[in-house]
């Protein structure tokens, strides 16, 4: 409990569990449970305005129906009567012309917030290895808990927040395993998740840290019975392999010791659970492949297609990636996807991803790519597997050099011009022998019905040639009809490959395999079959599928279940779904056949109005002060997704980004031109905020054609906007300043005004990153004028946090505050939170240039709280810095070098090499306060080393910060005669200023 200005003694609001109030220890009444509901509701977005409508949609079931807000204003009163109780006055209020309620009260007050901040406390500590802390954090944080969370609430509204507290909590349960498993107490664990892995036994996670503290304890025979009953469980409810190795079950050993996550990538895809046979061929993969063949170790599995090229290679590299520490690099080189074949030139650009080549950093050319690619693989011991490749040209481009790697290459070609050139070798995978494909089907069907007709699972096992995948459908149409005799639907099968062509091989084999499945299916679950294989990206929900059936998720649900129990689509995850290829292109011929033109577009359709309303209602959560997208469709049929809360739609926005940008795509180069540049449009300010940018900028520029040819004006002056953005997200100042002329360009000549002027903020932004802020400042000014006299409260905060910015660059730093301060007061009026947490962060590094340090520690620890909120990453990072170097100054070195390294690990997981300058240079100086001169050496040589070659312009001032800290460390060294120590006096932080990540409103959202 925490002491509060006008609190009369110390209180603690309370929401996980029933809602309460406890001052000075003794609890005060809230009356009836509607009005303990509504402030549960306050509670929970405590400081924001919350509409009466969601109020209500929290309090009653029914809410839609009737007009709660009379009712809603009595419960108002009589809280404010109760909260005046304990000294809270004038805390409740009503948000002017909103129809909304705010409750202004500290988040410190409330166990809910207190319960986020701790667990990002914990996380951050174990970033640092201070697994000690991380578990204290957490065991704290879980007393909160007094039992289910906002009791009061009701509806699926209240469900769905109920739902994401609890896993909230389930989060804290895993990271506190982990910690304390780290800091070697392994006894912990098991007093702790044992009723947790009880009450979710589907969890790998948790399954993996228990037997991990089981095995620590000694407990090894215990840990495998676990494990083998997580196995048959897990199969059996997700038809899929848990991601165990049961390997982790050896010897006890140092729970200290568990690992965490390396920096050699592992990138294979799971293997199968019942892999079956192929021991020669995996012993001649085993002799092709070791160390002291020739030729580079490069080996192509050909063979027709379902045969089970891909198992082989993906079980052969699981089974040994061991010999490969550096890790293993997997490519779908989609020769044969519903996508064109994968160019060499970005195969190269995933392969340098996943080696953390940040996409600043990125070579252009292929030349380079390829360079720069085997420079990487020199000395490292990796397994390359290049899936599913369509020629010779696609897979030499991408064999590295290094001897020290190896190289598995499928396709369904033999490549015989690798052999030639290359010397490379070739593994041809015939179809499964009798007795192999007799006991895969045993595994599928289950031995004691296969020992009633072992006869009949021979005859099944010709049919099906021997092909891996139609020997699984089989199985499971068999296993699906326990009643059945098996011999009745052999004979059955039997009669239709004769009737399809008169003889049985392997071309006939396999789609008459489908169809027996397929045929079976009711014309609902069939139609959704033919329906999913239009879909664009690499997976798709329940929900999606709906949109592309006209129906609510809750009756795709068990259809997409049913398809994946027939195998003939497969979980990706326990609620999304992907197809093999050669059952999408039998679903697309399907298609061909039964449904017209007219009834695939409008399915199409469906599906993009669908991603494009659901990514709209996730903008307006997560940025509601903005206008919404212009002349969005009308689509009765579609049930596009709503969310309660801005961290719910964060969590859709990340599940489904690979997906929203496979569908932009596919809009954009399929004649849907409205919605090629409406969906970048509306995902542009969420997926700015994290993640590597190079996609979105893609993603912008095919849009910009979309606008084009869709002739709407407002399209492409946002398009062009957002085009602008990216490029200063991803410090090109120049491209930037050259898209936001444009911009202002095409908004002057066709006569939007408005647009205009926020064109002329953007381009003024571009300016200031690029160091030209007088010029800046003139077109702040102009743009301020319109927006004040347009009543844009947005585009005005948005302006005088940019003039802020300015006038700190220039040294002016009264005018930067007030400017700051202009803009926070309009943020926080009008609830933008992101904003809110952008302005906090630059007054934390305003006071730190004036030197009010405890000043800029409390502005940025704001920031930080509302960035974990938004997941800001780039303004996360950029406080992480700031607070760094007031930890310097303050002489508090150890907790500066803290943030210092998380600052410099958001910069790697961003991509972003001039923040991960910035965070590399305010680390050198906090590790020079605490006596690390070598490893501060270090980092000044790695930082350098980045700025040498980071694209763009480089940040301003920080060559020269970076030198002058070396120059220190080489005086401190000759001076002391020693390297690292833990004594020596703090040094002054060197000064750097750095701009927000923010160009301001964007066009497109207006």
């Amino acid at each position: 409990m925490v002491e509060g200005h006008g609190v009369r003694g110390p209180l603690m609001f309370g929401i996980l569990g029933p809602t309460e109030l406890i001052n000075n220890g003794r609890n005060v009444p809230l009356g009836a449970a509607k009005q303990r509901g509504m402030l549960a509701v306050l509670l929970y977005r405590v400081g924001e305005p919350v509409r009466v409508e969601m109020i209500a949609e929290h309090l009653w079931r029914d809410a839609a129906s009737t007009d709660r807000r009379r009712t809603l204003y009595s419960l108002a009163s009589r809280l404010r009567a109760v909260l005046s109780q304990v000294g809270l006055t004038d805390v409740l209020t009503r948000v002017n012309g909103s129809g909304a309620y705010r409750l202004d009260i500290s988040p410190q007050y409330v166990d809910f917030h207190q319960f986020r901040h701790a667990l990002a406390e914990a996380r951050e500590a174990t970033s640092t290895g201070d697994f000690e802390r991380s578990a204290t954090t957490l065991v704290n944080a879980l007393t909160l808990w007094r039992g289910e969370p906002l009791a009061e609430l009701c509806g699926p509204h209240a469900d769905d927040l109920r739902r994401q507290l609890n896993e909230k909590l389930l989060d804290a349960h895993k990271l506190l395993a982990h910690s304390w498993l780290r800091a070697g107490r392994p006894e912990s664990v098991l007093t702790q998740l044992e009723p947790i892995v009880r009450d979710h036994d589907l969890d790998e996670a948790l399954a993996r840290s228990w037997i991990t503290a089981l095995t620590a304890t000694g407990r090894q025979d215990e840990a495998r019975r676990f494990l083998v009953n997580f196995q048959r469980r897990f199969r059996r409810e997700m038809h899929a392999e848990p991601a165990i190795d049961p390997n982790t079950i050896t010897a006890p050993h140092d729970a200290a010791g568990c690992s965490s996550p390396g920096r050699a990538p592992r990138r294979l895809p799971k293997g199968i659970n019942d892999f079956t046979g192929r021991d020669v061929v995996l012993g001649e993969l085993d002799t092709l492949v070791a160390p002291d063949q020739p030729n580079g170790h490069v080996v192509v599995i050909t063979g027709m297609p379902g045969v089970g090229k891909t198992t082989l290679a993906t079980h052969w590299a699981h089974r040994n990636r061991d010999r490969f520490p550096g890790g293993q690099l997997y490519l779908d080189a989609s020769a044969y996807g519903p996508a064109p074949p994968v160019d060499p030139n970005d195969a190269l650009d995933r392969f340098l991803r996943a080696l953390e080549v940040p996409p600043d950093r990125m070579p252009r050319t292929f030349e380079q790519r390829r360079d720069r690619f085997n420079q990487l693989l020199t000395g490292r011991r990796m397994l390359i597997v290049l899936d599913n490749v369509l020629d010779c040209p696609q897979a030499r481009a991408l064999i590295p050099d290094a001897d020290d790697c190896a190289t598995i290459i499928t396709s369904r070609t033999r490549l015989g011009g690798l052999t030639i050139r290359n010397g490379v070798r070739h593994v041809t995978v015939a179809p499964l022998d009798e007795t192999e494909s007799v006991q895969l089907l045993r595994q599928v069907i289950g031995e004691s019905r296969a020992e009633t007709e072992p006869d009949c699972l021979t005859l099944l096992a010709r049919l099906a040639n021997g092909l891996p995948l139609a020997l699984r459908v089989i199985g499971e149409h068999i296993a699906q009809r326990p009643l059945a005799a098996i011999s009745d639907l052999s004979n059955e099968l039997h009669g239709r490959l004769l009737a399809a062509s008169g003889e049985i091989d392997e071309a006939t084999s396999l789609p008459t395999v489908f169809a027996w499945s397929y045929d079976a299916l009711s014309s609902d679950t069939a139609r959704l079959f033919r329906r999913l294989a239009l879909h664009p990206g690499p997976n798709v929900s329940a929900e999606a599928a709906g949109a592309l059936t006209a129906c609510e998720a809750g009756r795709a649900q068990p259809l997409l279940n049913g398809l994946a129990k027939a195998h003939l689509i497969n979980h990706d995850t326990s609620r999304r779904y992907r197809f093999h290829d050669l059952l999408r292109l039998y679903a697309l011929d399907r298609s061909a056949i039964e449904d017209n033109k007219h009834e695939t577009d409008q399915a199409l359709r469906r599906l993009l109005d669908w991603y494009l309303l659901s990514a709209a209602a996730a903008a307006a959560a997560l940025a509601p002060e903005w206008p919404a997208m212009p002349d969005l469709p009308n689509s009765p049929e579609t049930r596009p997704m709503s969310f309660a809360t801005d961290v719910e739609a964060m969590k859709w926005c990340q599940t489904e980004r690979a997906n929203l940008c496979a569908v932009s795509r596919w809009a954009a180069q399929n004649g849907f031109d409205r919605h090629g540049w409406q969906i970048p449009g509306v995902i542009h300010e969420i997926f700015e905020r994290y993640g590597r940018q190079d996609d979105i900028l893609h993603l912008n520029k095919l849009a910009l054609a979309s606008a084009q040819r869709d002739g709407h004006e407002i399209g492409q002056i946002g398009t062009l906007t957002n085009l602008g953005a990216t490029y200063l997200t991803m410090h090109s100042y120049q491209h930037a300043a050259e898209s936001f002329a444009a911009a202002r360009q095409l908004a002057r000549s066709t006569g939007h005004i408005e647009a205009e002027t926020i064109c002329a903020h953007n381009l003024g932004s571009a300016y200031l990153s690029s160091g030209r802020a007088v010029e800046a400042i003139n077109i702040y000014e102009q743009a301020l004028t319109v927006c004040r006299r347009t009543a844009e409260s947005a585009g005005e905060a948005a302006v005088l946090h940019r003039l802020g910015d300015a006038y700190l660059d220039l040294g002016k730093y009264r005018q930067s505050a007030a400017h700051y301060f202009g803009a926070l007061r309009i943020r926080e009026r009008i609830g933008s939170l992101r904003g809110s947490g952008a302005t906090h962060g630059r007054l934390g590094n305003l006071r730190l240039h004036t030197g009010e340090l405890e000043l800029a520690r409390e502005h940025c620890g704001i920031a930080l709280e509302i960035h974990d909120r938004t997941q800001d990453q780039a303004a996360r990072c950029d406080t992480m810095i700031t607070m760094a170097d007031v930890h310097v100054r303050l002489a508090m070195p150890h907790e500066a070098v803290k943030f210092g390294q998380q600052a410099v690990n958001i910069s790697d997981e961003i991509g972003d090499s001039h923040r991960r300058v910035r965070a590399l240079a305010t680390l050198a100086d906090a590790l020079t306060a605490v006596g690390a001169t070598a490893a501060a050496h270090r980092t000044c040589r790695t930082a350098l080393r980045i700025l040498a070659d980071v694209a763009g312009d480089g940040p301003s001032g920080l060559g020269d910060r970076i030198l002058a800290t070396q120059r220190a460390l080489a005086d401190d060294t000759s001076d002391n005669g020693r390297g690292d120590h833990v004594d020596a006096a703090p040094v002054p932080a060197h000064s750097c200023a750095y701009r927000s990540n923010e160009p301001g409103p964007v066009v497109s959202a207006a």
